[in-house]
């Protein structure tokens, strides 16, 4: 159990009625929930909402009742000028929670810059303790992308100043390897935990494998596109290889396009158009939970095309559910998936060399049983609740020497 007085700063906002009651996103709620069993002290320093309409916060839950000690309510940046307004006010109460705080747990994302910006200012005249966490790079340029001036100063911003913050910090925390080789060569108070929000109770038992391919042999294999229908998901290259698969396909397949985004009216125009044996259906996102599991277990084989140096969540969401992934080769994702063992993986950005693996798996159809058997092999340990539990010893152990850098 961590006793310092820990402060969390994170742009994740929390939402408060005038009752003085806190509520935030069930994912985000689950997640503090499980901070707090292995923190005594723990407070947050967040964008906090104030609510008047009740219809808000139909879907979030209440954490009124949380052990949270103290909320340093940030405000939240919503656009250019409230980036400048809010830049004073925001700097004052982030010194306030840090003059308070032994402990300081901030990350390497968010909106419209992360917390820990300010954080590597205050730190020459504060003494903390001080965890980073690099869970994303949505600000990194991707392969081959185009490069524009906004593009190129997120990048390099992003890049210098993250690289310091790291330097500076008593704990780093990756969820990909790419991330510490990317950030930096030390290898001191380094751990490497990907990311995952699958509990256990959501994990199917081995033998359901097995008894799903021992059923009668279905018309066509029902394959799943669930994204943020943005560019950089890989949109485009999976709408440009169900196009090149449905020249090439004589054996009938249904693709699902699910999610929303900016380019969701170009998956339903491309979902209403025929494309042969290759049966293409949109459909919006399903909530994030016991439903979306049992939706994901009806699929034989989900398709994951990012293209920037990501760790999409999903891959192990299929996986809890034995269903194997064809999966762009990006660093986050080489990470946690071995290739022709749970998963396929074919050269991120390259509609060619995806469809040659949607045609493979469509043509020998039992290779998946080995696929999906090793998929959910390999997600035993990565549960949302072991991530934390493996942060908890590696932190007390970090915080236990109490000096800070």
């Amino acid at each position: 159990m961590i006793k310092k007085r820990y402060l969390l700063c994170t742009r994740i906002p929390i939402f408060r009625k005038v009752t003085g009651d806190l509520y935030c996103d069930p994912l985000w709620a689950k997640d503090l929930k499980y901070h707090l069993d292995y923190i005594e002290d723990f407070s947050l320093c967040c964008p906090v909402v104030e609510i008047t309409d009740a219809s808000d916060i139909l879907e979030m839950t209440n954490i009124s009742k949380f052990q949270i000690t103290k909320l340093f309510p940030l405000k939240k940046d919503a656009g250019l000028g409230s980036i400048v307004k809010n830049f004073l006010p925001n700097w004052v109460q982030i010194v306030h929670a840090s003059r308070y705080a032994e402990v300081i747990h901030s990350g390497g994302a968010g909106w419209a810059f992360p917390l820990s910006f300010y954080l590597l200012f205050i730190k020459p005249f504060i003494k903390f303790q001080w965890i980073v966490v690099i869970e994303s790079s949505f600000w990194m340029l991707r392969k081959n992308e185009k490069v524009t001036c906004r593009k190129f100063f997120e990048h390099h911003l992003h890049t210098i100043m993250l690289r310091q913050c790291i330097k500076l910090a008593d704990a780093r925390v990756f969820t990909q390897t790419f991330y510490k080789d990317y950030f930096t060569a030390d290898e001191d108070r380094i751990l490497i935990a990907p990311a995952t929000w699958v509990e256990p109770e959501n994990i199917l038992p081995l033998d359901a494998i097995a008894e799903k391919h021992l059923k009668p042999k279905k018309k066509a294999l029902d394959i799943l596109f669930p994204s943020r229908m943005e560019e950089n998901k890989g949109v485009f290259v999976v709408l440009e290889a169900i196009r090149l698969l449905s020249i090439k396909l004589h054996t009938p397949v249904n693709i699902t396009l699910m999610g929303s985004g900016s380019l969701s009216s170009e998956c339903i125009q491309f979902s209403n158009v025929d494309h042969g044996f290759i049966n293409v259906q949109y459909e919006s996102p399903v909530e994030y939970g016991a439903k979306f599991f049992h939706k994901l277990a009806d699929y034989d084989l989900v398709i994951v095309a990012n293209l920037a140096e990501e760790q999409p969540r999903i891959i192990f969401d299929s996986f809890s559910q034995g269903v194997p992934v064809i999966a762009s080769n990006t660093t986050g994702i080489e990470d946690i998936t071995k290739d022709n063992v749970n998963a396929l993986l074919y050269q991120r950005g390259s509609a060619a060399d995806l469809t040659r693996k949607l045609l493979y798996v469509i043509e020998n159809p039992s290779s998946l049983k080995s696929l999906a058997t090793e998929a959910l092999k390999s997600v035993e340990s990565k549960t949302h609740i072991q991530m934390h539990k493996d942060r908890a010893l590696f932190l007390e152990k970090i915080l236990s020497n109490g000096q800070s850098k």
